[in-house]
């Protein structure tokens, strides 16, 4: 890491006669010095060699005034930082920052004080200036004049114009390849554009375009300088904050410094405590945590213990329309930031006449910032300013005793009787505050006694609620479980009245069979949809498929031995079948014993939708069916008696020829 160190030898930026600097280049512990060199030597070494830092006690000795600053610090590379090591609102000489860090100097040596510039920089000492904004502008324009014009001269404007264009479509491409957010402005001219501007949301360092000239066109880019020049603290320390917290299921947490300005803001649904507390450190230490309801939420108590932080409450609700007004020159995005900030932006507006008083009160050697942070805990001015100045109480004592023997020694009584006077008279003031602040003291202890008692009750109350919310817990789990109970019962209850509506039907259609049964003298078939055993399990569900039923089989396709087997099994009567029956099914009813008959043989009637048949027909389709079984049983057995006289000829051949064989075998032997 290098750092320039730089000041003025001699001339001055408004003189006529230009300026000299001496310089001096630290790297680690390198030092490297250059006497009398012009400003230009010195940009030039600064674009050569980019250092770290660029240290001086006044940066405004580079220039005469702010424009010319400005046209200067663009002629830096943008990683280089300009740094004021005397600071920028209350600057303090070089020679007190010097003596502070344990370095001496010849203050008349421009050389020596530019290596101090150097070294406290080093340190961290000093504010960074920043005189641009953290977004770039690029203009592209035309390089060439159109001239007075001539035969030629359309001509000569569009190409012009056309480069342009093409120019600036080449900016925006490379901006968009390289993801930055941007706007474009562009005016347009005959046959393209006369010049075109962009306004990159992107420090000039993240902007990877080059100025300069092409072609017919030319490129400029640089930083947007700031409306006023700003400087930061070299070496970033977090300074305090004041908290506004709005707890809830959606958190709001506002950060404001002392001075009354944002620091962050933010609203979350899923931040915890924890998490709550990591984000307000992370922004600076925590001097005052406040709340814009009353009573005080136990979430913003927390909060508080965790940073050993001063709560600030209102004595009641803010009202939204203080709140409104309060947060109004903040953007805040809902009310949970809103209800932040009132409380932020109201505790700050207690101590602001304070912390005023506090910046005019101030030495120049202390922070303003830690006497505000002592009065906000209870310290008046003049004590807080005391804890960082060396206390005259006690230097005092020490003179005291020591004039005293000098009185003696010298015989200098009167010349020192006034300042005796005015120790007595400061002891005696001491001897006030230390009676007033054990008055204090003792209405504290007392203020906390009462505070323990209400935390006692409070905490009795706490326990109280607890247990009525236990209850409540309970009672509402137990209500929960019935209420499952109850959807559970009602669910089975329209089950069962839905398998009730359905058995309503088929008992109505039973009685309507019954009654045609009754008053036509027919003989009721049971309805079988398919040749199937889900038909058949669902024939016996809705119409009582049993023993001695009749069965009309609508389908009387698929199906097979399995299928008859299970009617057997019903102990079914027989079977009418819709149409024709294939000469395979009929073999399977004829096997497991069910007489089977076709509609075309066996007439079958529907009434109201029910299959019927006339008794007579069925006795006379049975008969029928019995000769026919007599007759295949008396085929069978003739086939088996046939079956068995053909195998008993097989065997009795083979005996044969197995006797034939033997004999010839025999006579074979006796030859």
């Amino acid at each position: 890491m290098s750092i320039f160190g730089v000041d003025i030898a001699s001339g001055s930026p408004s003189a006529r006669r230009m300026p000299s600097y001496d310089l001096v280049i630290l790297e680690e512990a390198n030092a490297t010095g250059f006497h009398m060199i012009s400003r230009h030597k010195l940009i030039r070494l600064i674009r050569e060699r980019q250092p770290e830092i660029v240290a001086m006690d006044n940066l405004h000795e580079l220039a005469a005034d702010r424009r010319e600053l400005i046209d200067i610090l663009r002629r830096m590379p943008p990683s280089t930082k300009m740094v004021q090591v005397t600071g920028a609102e209350r600057p303090q000489s070089l020679i007190k920052l010097a003596r502070y860090h344990g370095i001496s100097f010849d203050r008349t040596n421009p050389l020596e004080e530019a290596e101090v510039c150097a070294r406290l920089a080093a340190k961290g000492v000093g504010v960074v200036l920043s005189a641009f904004q953290e977004r770039t502008w690029i203009k592209v324009s035309r390089r060439r004049s159109l001239g007075r014009g001539g035969w030629s001269q359309n001509r000569y404007t569009r190409k012009i114009h056309g480069a342009v264009m093409g120019l600036a479509r080449e900016v925006e491409k490379q901006l968009r390849e390289a993801g930055l957010q941007y706007s474009q402005r562009a005016v347009e001219g005959l046959g393209g554009y006369t010049r075109a501007e962009f306004v990159v949301e992107a420090p000039r360092e993240m902007v990877h375009i080059n100025p300069g000239y092409y072609s017919d066109a030319q490129l400029l880019v640089q930083s947007m300088e700031r409306p006023e020049l700003q400087y930061k603290p070299l070496l970033q320390r977090r300074g305090y904050i004041i908290v506004g917290l709005d707890p809830g299921t959606t958190t709001g947490i506002a950060a404001i410094n002392l001075r009354g300005e944002l620091v962050d803001l933010i609203s979350s649904r899923a931040m915890s405590s924890s998490d709550v507390i990591e984000w307000i450190a992370a922004r600076g230490r925590s001097l005052l945590v406040a709340t814009d309801v009353f009573p005080t939420p136990g979430a913003v108590e927390k909060v508080k213990r965790a940073f050993n932080a001063v709560l600030y409450s209102p004595g009641a609700d803010i009202p939204a329309e203080e709140k409104i007004a309060l947060g109004r020159e903040f953007n805040y995005r809902n009310d949970h930031e809103r209800d932040a900030l009132a409380a932020a932006i109201s505790a700050f507006k207690k101590y602001k006449n304070k912390f005023m008083l506090v910046e005019k009160k101030t030495p120049s050697e202390v922070d303003p910032d830690e006497v505000k942070a002592l009065v906000v805990r209870g310290y008046s001015i003049e004590n807080a300013i005391a804890e960082f100045v060396p206390s005259p109480a006690a230097s005092a004592g020490q003179a005291r005793q020591s004039m005293e023997k000098q009185v003696d020694a010298l015989d200098l009584h009167s010349a020192v009787s006034p300042d005796i006077a005015a120790l007595r008279q400061h002891n005696q003031q001491l001897t006030e505050q230390v009676r007033t602040l054990r008055s204090y003291a003792d209405e504290l202890r007392a203020r906390l006694a009462e505070k323990d008692a209400a935390l006692k009750a409070a905490s009795g109350k706490l326990d109280r609620l607890r247990d009525k919310s236990a209850r409540e817990i309970k009672r509402q789990h137990e209500i929960r479980i019935r209420d499952k109970e109850i959807q559970r019962l009602r669910s089975v209850l329209r089950s069962e009245r839905k398998y009730i509506k359905k058995l309503k039907k088929i008992l109505e259609r039973q009685k309507k069979a019954e009654a045609i049964e009754q008053t036509s003298g027919l003989q009721r078939l049971k309805p079988l949809a398919a040749f199937t055993q889900k038909s058949i399990e669902q024939a016996i569900e809705q119409h009582r498929l049993g023993k001695g039923d009749w069965v009309f089989l609508q389908d009387a396709s698929g199906g097979g031995r399995s299928t008859a087997e299970l009617l057997r099994e019903l102990g079914i009567s027989g079977l009418v079948a819709e149409g024709e029956m294939s000469p395979a099914m009929r073999e399977h009813f004829l096997q497991v014993g069910i007489p089977a008959f076709s509609s075309r043989n066996l007439p079958v009637q529907m009434v109201n939708n029910m299959p019927f048949v006339r008794p007579e027909d069925v006795a006379a389709a049975s008969a029928a069916w019995e000769v026919e079984m007599k007759g295949r049983l008396a085929r069978m057995q003739a086939e088996r008696l046939e079956s068995l006289f053909q195998e008993y000829r097989v065997e009795r051949k083979k005996e044969e020829k197995r006797k034939q064989k033997i004999a010839r075998d025999a006579l074979g032997s006796a030859k």
